[in-house]
């Protein structure tokens, strides 16, 4: 008898490592599956519009994708965390780690709303939007996704690439104006910069002796992931080089937006511990809080969402970093879920009737701090920094809040009933998948779900939102008489980084022109002739 039991025992035990084998080997294919699905789509979306041009469910298709790749992303938290390592880059002393994708509970939350946006935009955009853009749109999504699993700076540095040159091209063919045009170059430039701080940082984590990952960096390279993130994020030092967001398009232009912003935002979640305890981290706090209450000001006072979308990315992410400065990476995840949800609802809808105002109101909910909610870990505090910050962080939360309310409350023209049956069908079900996102990562799927949180600093700030709704009609300094300040800025950006950068890049420019005049000139030959001699002298004292 003990012989069959023995036998049995050693049976299960046997099934168990061949089933935890399996699992170990498939489950990182479940994020190849996710990708793929919005791949495939997106590359059938494109092929449709060279061979098929008078196909016409090309919005069908790519809704369909969406919403596979949506549901695919769920299965997920069958097994997590797992990693999936890409192949070795060659040469290996050059590149020490391959890039690699972590699903974790801080990527999975993040690559949900990124999916969900996706979907979301493509709901929204019913018949408006050509495959072009529709492909578009899934290709953001596919990039997002990317970013936020990344696990090394090399991975995420990739990803950025691809967003900013994404964010360029759009932007270069939405305006025409010479001066904006500089202005967009430029602001690209400093997207480049941060992805160099960020390159930095891995570097760093190399001369330390540490893996090239975020999981094992050192504190030295937290500080140039901080730069990193606050430089992308438009945080540190406040800046905004490009505020002509009319020029965009509602959904294409709101996806771009938003998932750039959810790429920056997951590397807050990933600086080390050790790195926050610099005795400049109280400076910096102080910068973020005053950056987030100006941002959530202008907010306040806008009349048109669309026109002011930089200053509620400005105010959420300014947010998002205050919580990290806090030692709270949960916090910034839960800020950084709410900017790319709660914007993603406000943004994309266009078309208004009751049943959708009402529904809007749940995302004011979702993000008022309260417990239970997607925000309920923003006001934690695991550090000892001076309390005093509350006082201007709690505000700054009220204004952008309060401000959202007012633009859910908006009066608009544009009504579902003017539309035909398919789009009063459709058009909710866009905002209520992001809606429902919103209000299922409060209670579930990651780290920061079903918390408490600090109600008693969530109760100020419900009051003080009540205070800003209630005196925003009754106070006429409230009420701006004209969003002059919204409008394309034409005029040299009065921002210290953007001053810098506008002098460098111009005096790079003439420079190029000297030079390029001298050499086509009558005299090119002979200063060719001439450096080619000084070559050749330097060569020289070299072999001897």
């Amino acid at each position: 008898m003990s012989k069959v039991l023995s036998l049995d025992s050693t049976t299960e035990s046997k099934a168990d490592k061949i089933s935890y084998s399996l699992i170990r080997y498939f489950t990182p294919m479940l994020i190849l599956i996710t990708i793929s699905i919005l791949t495939l789509t997106a590359i059938a979306l494109l092929f449709i519009r060279i061979f098929l041009p008078d196909f016409r469910y090309s919005w069908l298709l790519a809704t369909a994708g969406a919403f596979l790749a949506w549901i695919s992303i769920f299965f997920w938290q069958l097994k997590m965390p797992f990693l999936l390592a890409l192949p070795s880059w060659q040469p290996e002393y050059l590149f020490t780690d391959s890039p690699a994708l972590l699903a974790d509970q801080i990527s999975w939350a993040y690559a949900f709303s990124v999916v969900t946006l996706g979907l979301g935009t493509l709901l929204t955009s019913t018949s408006h939007e050509n495959r072009t853009t529709l492909a578009g749109t899934l290709i953001l999504s596919i990039v997002g996704v990317l970013a936020v699993l990344a696990e090394n700076p090399l991975t995420l540095v990739m990803a950025w690439t691809a967003i900013d040159l994404a964010e360029l091209i759009t932007l270069l063919q939405s305006v025409q104006e010479k001066r904006l045009r500089e202005r967009v170059i430029i602001a690209f430039g400093a997207r480049v910069i941060g992805s160099f701080f960020l390159i930095w940082a891995g570097l760093t984590s190399v001369a330390e002796g540490s893996a090239l990952n975020f999981a094992s960096a050192p504190q030295k390279a937290g500080i140039f992931m901080l730069i990193a993130a606050g430089l992308r994020l438009g945080i540190l030092p406040m800046h905004m080089p490009f505020r002509a967001e009319s020029l965009l398009r509602r959904g294409y232009g709101t996806m771009l937006r938003l998932t750039a912003a959810a790429s920056s935002l997951i590397l807050l979640a990933r600086i080390p511990y050790s790195s926050l305890q610099s005795p400049f981290i109280p400076y910096l706090l102080g910068l973020v809080a005053l950056t987030a209450l100006y941002s959530a000001w202008m907010w306040f006072r806008t009349t048109k969402a669309l026109d002011a979308r930089p200053f509620w990315l400005l105010g959420m992410a300014s947010l998002a970093l205050a919580a990290t400065l806090h030692a709270n990476p949960i916090g910034s995840v839960a800020w950084g879920l709410a900017l790319v949800l709660g914007g993603g609802v406000l943004f994309l809808s266009a078309i208004q009737n009751k049943m959708l105002n009402r529904l809007l109101m749940l995302s004011v909910f979702a993000m008022s701090t309260l417990p239970m909610t997607l925000t309920a870990t923003g006001w934690e505090n695991k550090s000892t920094q001076w309390w005093g910050f509350w006082l201007i962080l709690l505000p700054a939360h009220a204004l952008l809040l309060a401000g959202y309310f007012r633009q859910v409350r908006r009066i608009n023209t544009d009504n579902l009933k003017n539309h035909n049956k398919f789009t009063v069908l459709i058009y909710p079900l866009g905002i209520s998948f992001m809606l429902f996102t919103l209000l299922l990562l409060g209670i579930w799927g990651w780290q920061g779900a079903a918390s408490i949180g600090a109600w008693q600093l969530s109760l100020i700030s419900i009051l003080l939102i009540t205070l800003f709704v209630w005196a925003y009609p009754r106070i006429r300094s409230l009420i701006p008489l004209q969003a002059h300040w919204l409008k394309p800025d034409t005029k040299k950006s009065k921002n210290f980084i953007y001053v810098l950068s506008w002098n460098i890049y111009h005096f790079l420019r003439n420079l190029t022109f000297q030079l390029t005049d001298l050499l086509e000139s009558d005299g090119g030959i002979l200063w060719a002739l001439l450096f080619i001699i000084l070559f050749a002298s330097l060569l020289a004292e070299g072999i001897r």
